[in-house]
Parts: C-alpha cells; structure tokens; sequence
C-alpha cells in the first residue's frame, strides 16, 4: 500500500507539470510524506543569489504563509546561497503592484530576476493547514511545497513537497490523552511548518557559497 501511494504521488507530481517536458530530473522521490525533484542540469545552473518570494497559501487558516516565507528565509543561507534581503523584495514586490502571491504569474521569472537582481526566485504555497476532528480523535494536518526557479530560463531547477498529520488521541486512553493532548496544543502552526521546511531543505544541493568558505559565507548571505 506504501509503494502504491507513493507511485501515485509520484503520478500527480508529473500531471502536476512539476517534472519538465524538456529534460528529466536526475533524482526523484516520493513516498507517503514527502515528494521532491532535482532537475538533471542543476549543476549546470546552480544559482548563486536567491530570492524568497511571497509564499501563497491555499489553506483555510490565515496568515500561516508567513511562517513558511520566515522559515525558508531563514534557512536558506546555511544551504550555501546568498539571499536578496526581504525589504529589498518587499519593495519591489510593492512597486510592480504585487499585493498577493498569485499576481506573480503575470510577471515573467526573467523580469523578476531583473529586478530583484537574483539568480533564482524560491516559490512556495501551503496546500493544508486544518484540523480535523473525529469521533474518538483529532489532527493537524499541514502540507507545503517550495520550487526553485532559474530565473533567466524559468526552469524548474527544484521541487519539493512535505506533508504531515498530527494525531491526538481523545477517548482510547485518558493519561495517553492528557499527555499527548499537552504536547499536541504545545506544537504550533510556526513550528510544524519550520520543520517541514527543514524536511524539504535537505533535499536541495548546497550551493557555490557554502564551497567557498565560512568567512563568505557569513558575508554574503544577504544581498541587498
């Protein structure tokens, strides 16, 4: 059943378009909590400066992209890549009249990468973020996906997708309940999101920076 939803996965990641009509990825994974991608030329294309955009959230709890936009902001630098600081994006994303994540589409990734003088545009979106109650427990469950897009080509150098539920057992067993109950309420939206976003990270290739040294890489994590 595992190999089963994971090839499935894997089937709705292609219908999806994530895997590139024009080249195959190099290396591809699926199973039941995570799916990413690496396209076949990333080395040929490895960006040196990123930046992070406005995550979407298709979710029906508000405001959690933010905690995705921080906790991808926040890691990238020790995956070896500069990063255009998030004033600098927020400001331009202002004056191309970008107020919400979908507007992206109508802008070109070579556009972008022109005016936020990067290299590559990191994209993201929450897919799910919900609770859902049942008859003898209740879960959280969360699910995102991040892609790296060359900004010249806007070839998808990067895909990857993490999804997890929270379960809380309720009238099975009441210490069990109590327990898992204080560690569940305890687990916020922040802190589940960071560590799907520390998941998908390590699937990302370290970038030209984190070669160089440790000095430049503590020099040159922001750019901008």
């Amino acid at each position: 059943m595992t190999e089963r939803r994971a090839f499935l996965r894997a089937l709705a990641l292609i219908a999806g378009g994530f895997l590139v009509a024009h080249a195959r990825p190099v290396r591809a994974q699926a199973n039941d909590d995570e799916a990413w991608e690496l396209h076949k030329d990333f080395e040929r294309l490895k960006p040196m400066t990123i930046a992070v955009l406005p995550m979407d959230n298709m979710s029906l709890e508000p405001g959690v992209e933010a905690a995705l936009e921080t906790a991808v902001y926040e890691r990238l630098a020790a995956k070896g890549y500069a990063k255009i600081s998030a004033d600098h994006v927020a400001a331009k994303m202002k004056q191309l009249g970008i107020s919400i994540p979908a507007l992206l589409q109508g802008i070109s990734s070579r556009r972008l990468g022109q005016e936020l003088q990067a290299d590559a545009l990191l994209m993201g979106q929450i897919e799910q973020s919900a609770r859902q109650n049942k008859l003898i427990y209740d879960a959280v469950v969360v699910s995102c996906s991040l892609r790296l897009v060359h900004a010249d080509t806007g070839t998808i150098l990067w895909h990857a997708e993490q999804w997890r539920t929270a379960h809380r057992q309720w009238q099975l067993d009441p210490v069990n309940a109590f327990i898992n109950g204080v560690t569940h309420a305890n687990s916020s939206r922040e802190d589940r999101v960071t560590y799907l976003v520390q998941e998908m990270l390590k699937t990302l290739p370290a970038g030209p920076v984190a070669s160089s040294g440790d000095n430049l890489l503590q020099k040159a994590v922001i750019v901008k």
